[in-house]
């Protein structure tokens, strides 16, 4: 259905408190789950080698675009700068090993932030920001891999302190396919495809979701549950976006008192449509067919709309009113 909504939450119980926030609006909702699959590709090698591997890619990439022996894998529409955002990358990691190395022994406790977090499900008294926060986390899971930490009781305890040039690094490589073996044998790299299925919380709205009369409020709510900013401004463009479509139907229906659904479908095909009676903002419709459909489906659930599809006419006036550009309905 056309108006539905569907919300991806970080946990149930986020997505509990959103449908008995729904509820109490009066608006249906409810909890599934949906699999998630990712694969990552990650680069792991010594900081030089990986730096010589990066280099080389982003020299080539300047010069040939998308030529040479090294780069011919990768398409176009990689540009050099996420060579640089790569080689950026492994620059921080290894600035990051360098001083843990360097200004620990062994037997000395790191990853306090990590540790506190994880494991004691506590927050340390000077926080860091979530940015620092993935820095320490990536750091820990470097020197774990290479066997320089153990995880025990009191912490993350350091094991040995080697040249931190010598430390295998791991960086992500944002790049559909991993380099040809011949390349990674000749930089003395590794390249890992790491695969990642997780289960998301999933709140499914109705199409009542088109009858909330504060959506402000709701998205606001949203907010203050975790819902990311991204998916806030998506949310609400999506409502709005709704709000505006079934609008824009209903003042057809009272412009001609009905509509057959054949006649509401090539309405909707190339229609420009005055937005708001102010003459200056402009809306352009292009839905399909099948998503007018769709889209009356919902309508007649709401009571927005009633009759067959050879005479659908206005509903409920009281739920969506006709626009103030509109006359009054045909009898």
């Amino acid at each position: 259905m056309v108006l539905e909504e569907r919300i991806p939450v970080e946990s149930e119980d986020v997505a509990k408190e959103i449908v008995r926030y729904l509820k109490k609006e009066g608006i249906p909702a409810r909890i599934t789950t949906e699999p998630r699959m990712t694969v990552a590709l990650i680069l792991a090698g010594r900081h030089e080698d990986l730096k010589a591997f990066l280099t080389a890619c982003q020299e080539k990439h300047q010069e040939h675009g998308t030529g040479g022996e090294d780069t011919d894998r990768y398409p176009k529409e990689f540009d050099s700068s996420v060579w640089n955002n790569t080689l950026e990358d492994l620059h921080i990691e290894q600035h990051a090993v360098s001083q843990i190395l360097d200004e620990h022994k062994p037997g000395d406790i790191i990853g306090s932030h990590i540790f506190q977090s994880v494991f004691l499900k506590t927050k340390s008294e000077n926080d860091c920001t979530p940015e620092e926060f993935a820095r320490e986390l990536a750091t820990v899971r470097t020197l774990i891999s290479n066997r320089l930490c153990e995880i025990t009781q009191q912490g993350f305890v350091l094991i040995s302190v080697p040249d931190p040039g010598s430390v295998t690094l791991y960086i992500p490589f944002d790049y559909p396919f991993p380099p040809e073996k011949e390349v990674c044998d000749r930089y003395h790299i590794t390249c890992i495809r790491h695969f990642r299925g997780e289960m998301d919380h999933v709140v499914l709205i109705g199409p009542e979701i088109l009858l909330l009369e504060d959506i402000e409020a709701f998205v606001m709510f949203l907010s203050e549950n975790g819902v990311t900013p991204r998916s806030l401004i998506s949310i609400t463009e999506r409502c709005m976006s709704r709000l505006r479509i079934t609008q824009e139907l209903i003042d057809q229906l009272f412009d001609a008192g009905e509509s057959s659904l054949e006649d509401l479908r090539l309405h909707f095909v190339d229609e420009i449509a005055t937005q708001d009676g102010q003459g200056y903002v402009q809306d352009r419709f292009g839905l399909s067919p099948e998503y007018v459909d769709s889209l009356v489906k919902d309508m007649r659930k709401l009571g927005l709309i009633k009759g067959k599809d050879s005479r659908i006419r206005p509903g409920n006036p009281f739920k969506i009113k006709p626009s103030s550009r509109q006359n009054e309905p045909v009898a």
